[in-house]
Parts: structure tokens; sequence; C-alpha cells
């Protein structure tokens, strides 16, 4: 039974080593809000699956249905009707959304809002934000001491040699070879 008619029953029906094969199809469709349960299904032949699906598309033009009765009779290679599916979802996407970016609002994608990037840049460089965040690293120990990436490094300068980073104990060694302590860039001279 579909939408209160019936399905012609198929004369060329898939069969695989004597194996006639059957999908379950919702009479009222998954995509028009028709539920899982066994009310809902009824066992069909492939062919008798697409031409339900043909029917439904004729009568509501749904491109799911449309898709589905393309698919299962084999009148769309499967790379292109995946490719369908997905396209189709995302223009459902977008139409419902008015957005590309799925799940993600609008006004609050800094890709897309200038005006709620800036807000956000701004309030994050107040002093509050800045001493909440310091505050947050020292409580979960957020880069500090071992877990530091510059844990245990100095920077070192010399007139020649330019300025590099070393380990702390390597300091007095660098020291005596006429390096200074700190990043100084302004040790090379013009010629």
């Amino acid at each position: 039974m579909l939408d209160g008619g019936s399905i012609p029953p198929s004369e060329n029906r898939t069969v695989i080593n004597n194996y006639m094969i059957k999908h379950n199809h919702h009479i009222i469709p998954r995509h028009m809000g028709g539920p899982d349960d066994p009310s809902n299904l009824v066992e069909l032949t492939v062919e008798e699956h697409g031409e339900a699906h043909r029917v439904l598309f004729e009568q509501h033009g749904n491109w799911q249905d449309y898709l589905a009765w393309q698919g299962l009779a084999g009148m769309i290679p499967r790379q292109e009707l995946i490719r369908k599916i997905q396209s189709e979802a995302a223009k459902a996407t977008l139409e419902k959304n008015g957005n590309p970016f799925s799940g993600i609002r609008t006004s609050h994608n800094f890709a897309i809002n200038e005006e709620f990037r800036k807000l956000m840049s701004e309030r994050s460089a107040t002093p509050e934000a800045i001493e909440k965040r310091k505050e947050t690293y020292v409580s979960i120990q957020h880069q500090q001491g071992s877990k530091n990436s510059q844990y245990g490094t100095i920077w070192v300068s010399h007139l020649e040699h330019g300025a590099k980073k070393i380990k702390n104990e390597d300091l007095q060694e660098y020291l005596s070879l006429g390096y200074i302590k700190g990043r100084k860039n302004s040790l090379k001279t013009e010629v």
C-alpha cells in the first residue's frame, strides 16, 4: 500500500542464486517524517521499491524520491547518485540555515561576519580578559614550567654569529666565547 493506492507487482524480479532480493520500504518516507515502526514498512522487490519511489516523486516532487527511483532502477551510476545526494543535501542545508557552514550560525561566524570578529577581538584584548586567561593558564598549568616548550632555554647574541637559543646549562660556556645574554639584533653593525 502506498498513499491509499497499491504498487503493482513487478514482473522483472531481481533474483540471485534462486533468492529474490527484497527491500524494506517506508510507506511514508523518513524524509517526509515517516517512522521506522513496522506499521510504516512494507517488503518490496528492488523493482517494486524503485516504482514506489517513482510514484512518490510524481505525487510529491521530492528530490529524495527521484534519486531513490533513479538509483534503484539503475538509471544513475552509484557514484553519480552519491554526488547528487550530497549536492541536494547541501542545497537543503543552505536553504534551511542560509549558511554554507552547516551548524554555524551566520551571526557568529568569524569568516562571514567581520563586525562580530572585530567585537570578539576587542573583548579578548581587555585587561580583564587577559588577566582571566593568565589565571586560567596558571590553574591548568598551561605552558607552565617544564610544560613550556621554551623551558630551560635562553637567548644569547654574538657580534659575528648573531643570536641563538641555547640550553641554560650551556650559558657560561657561551658567555666565555664572547656571547651576551639576550636576543640583541642591534649587535650587528652596518658596514
